[in-house]
């Protein structure tokens, strides 16, 4: 605090680091008053530095998104969508901007501009995403004492209808694959057996399948982008589950196995326990990557006039199916591979069963009074 005459005093404290740079960083302020005034201002301004409420360093919003995406642990198709985001409409409007200076109101015009342009909630939705988990590990890093992101407004995505197939149209899929394809009809099996996604489906090995206990473990997935091609990676969740099979997929699974060993001497070699189940090659060495199950599907679809029916949308049926049936949120969510019950209730809430009634009953019994008493 150096007094420059006239009641003016100039205050000066030092901040953290730069982020980018390390070099120490000096805030300097110039204001009028006595000199118990001065030490006031000069304290709230030690506080203020301390809480990282003052700027002046030189890392930007642009140096926060490379350095988060090159650390970041993402899956190939999600690296590669965020990445897109980053660089189409993240950058472009807020890469220039001093980190310390992002505003909840810089984030909500941004979000303005997307939809203004004609982007989809879903793609506004993944900028906020993508914005907000860059600066909380700008926090974490200890950049920033606060993230700016967590205020502004979180872009509502409405939630699609969901309208499962009718199971007559998956009858006469099945019934078609079974002549036109047979092993996508063994792949249709085995995803209405199980709800599983599709890239977890196309993931299986043959040491997953246990046609004995009628068991499939499902612990991986397969996912697909333009730069990476297939990779085989971790399911949705981290985590893996055993799922029951029906007859039909346990049947159809034990006759491609067969197929698959014979297909493997031909070749000249022994089919390993951990080829594919739906792999491109003989030695199973390559999954089918999720756009093959895909085009299959829509070549099948298409022939005999499904309309718009998605892959997807038999793991829509399975869920409708058994929760509609009366089957326990939990096994329906071990099923699908929900990491909480509660998703698959946000879901499909629509579907579970209402059982006011019988929940009245119970408690009518609890309180019956016993045949003979007055």
């Amino acid at each position: 605090m150096t007094y420059r005459g006239s009641g003016s005093w100039r205050l000066q404290v030092l901040a953290n680091p730069d982020p980018l740079t390390g070099e120490c960083r000096r805030l300097s302020r110039t204001i009028r008053g006595t000199r118990t005034e001065a030490r006031e201002a000069l304290q709230r301004m030690v506080v203020e530095a301390g809480a990282g409420l003052h700027g002046g360093g030189s890392l930007t919003v642009g140096d926060l998104l490379d350095q988060f995406m090159a650390s970041a642990t993402l899956g190939p198709t999600t690296r590669a969508d965020w990445t897109s985001v980053a660089n189409r409409h993240l950058k472009p409007v807020l890469g220039s901007l001093p980190l310390w200076q992002v505003t909840a109101r810089d984030c909500d015009e941004l979000y303005g501009r997307m939809r203004e342009s004609g982007l989809g909630p879903s793609r506004v939705r993944c900028a906020h995403v993508v914005l907000h988990r860059a600066f909380a590990q700008a926090v974490r890093w200890g950049w920033l004492p606060r993230n700016p992101v967590s205020a502004a407004t979180r872009p509502p995505v409405p939630r699609a209808a969901i309208v499962p197939p009718a199971v007559e149209t998956l009858r006469l899929a099945l019934t078609t694959a079974e002549k036109a394809d047979p092993d996508l009809h063994c792949f249709l099996l085995v995803a209405l057996a199980t709800g599983a996604r599709r890239g977890e489906v196309c993931a299986l090995r043959w040491d997953d399948v246990d046609c004995d206990a009628g068991l499939v473990r499902i612990s991986r997935s397969v996912s697909e982008t333009s730069s990476a091609r297939v990779v085989v990676k971790c399911t949705k969740t981290d985590r893996s589950r055993a799922v029951s099979l029906t007859a039909g997929a346990i049947r159809a699974l034990s006759e491609r196995l067969v197929k698959a060993r014979c297909a493997a001497e031909e070749f000249g070699v022994d089919l390993p326990e951990v080829a594919f189940v739906f792999s491109v090659d003989e030695k199973g060495e390559a999954p089918w990557p999720p756009s093959l199950a895909t085009r299959r599907w829509k070549r099948l679809r298409d022939e005999i006039g499904l309309g718009r029916v998605r892959l997807h949308d038999l793991r829509h049926f399975v869920a409708t199916e058994l929760l509609s049936a009366g089957v326990d949120a939990r096994t329906v969510s071990n099923r699908l591979g929900h990491a909480r019950t509660s998703t698959t209730f946000d879901i499909y809430w629509a579907w579970v069963p209402a059982r006011d009634r019988e929940a009245a009953d119970h408690l009518d019994r609890l309180f019956e009074r016993p045949v003979g008493t007055g």
